[in-house]
This record gives structure tokens, sequence and C-alpha cells, in this order.
């Protein structure tokens, strides 16, 4: 009797899942538009959120410093700064390879030079931690 009511109780609530679930367009049921309407609504969605852009990201360790970060290629210059504990993110990239260029306002500091820095649309490239010391 037992496993009657199971099987009875499963039955049913499949019956309803699938029931509620034929107006919902992931099951390809018919929820009042039609197939054209369907595919622009999905279109207009999947365009809101795709990425344009990547983005470079870390911190550099330079006590009472400003910092400036320039990053560049054949095509582009994107300039930032860090923030007040010395964290940087840096977005508008086109893909591509980048020399990414971290210096401090004190001509005593060397400069960090990072080569064939790797950005990715819809991706963030991590620098990690840069410790700009003097001489």
């Amino acid at each position: 009797m037992k496993s009657y009511i199971k099987s009875i109780t499963l039955l049913t609530a499949i019956i309803l899942f699938v029931s509620c679930s034929s107006n919902n367009t992931v099951f390809n049921g018919d929820n009042g538009s039609n197939d054209s309407e369907t595919s622009q609504a999905v279109s207009e969605k999947n365009s809101e959120t795709e990425k344009t852009d990547g983005a470079i990201m870390g911190s550099v360790i330079a006590p009472n410093s400003e910092i400036s970060i320039v990053a560049s290629n054949s095509e582009e210059k994107i300039t930032g700064t860090t923030n007040d504990v010395g964290e940087f993110f840096i977005t508008g990239f086109s893909e591509g390879t980048y020399t990414v260029k971290i210096k401090t306002e004190e001509n005593n500091n060397p400069e960090q030079v990072f080569e064939d820095v790797t950005v990715k649309i819809g991706e963030v490239t991590a620098l990690g931690t840069i410790t700009v010391a003097s001489n």
C-alpha cells in the first residue's frame, strides 16, 4: 500500500511539473508567442549580457606614492590608477596582447614592465601584487 501511494504521489508530481512547464520556453512550450518573437527576445537578452571588453587587475605596494598604470598595444593606450589601498581594476580593453607599465611619481623608483599581457573579452587578467620600491 505504501509503495502504491508513493507511486501515485510521484506520478502526480511529474504530471504537475510537466503541465506547469508546458508554458515555459525552456521546454519549447507555447507561451502565446510565436517562434520569431521568442528568438528575437533571446537575441536581445544575449546582446545585453554579451561582454565587449576585457580587464586587467592587481595591486601595487609603493608606500606614500601616486601610482600610474599604462597598458598599450599597437592600437590603443589605456591608463589607470590604484585606489587608496593600492588595488587597480582597469576595464575597456579590446582582445589582444599589451605591455603594462606601472610607475610611481617618485623618480627614484624603478618602473615595473609586464610584456605580453594577454587580455580576452569577458575575462580579467590578474597581474598579482607588484612591489615598487626604491633602489
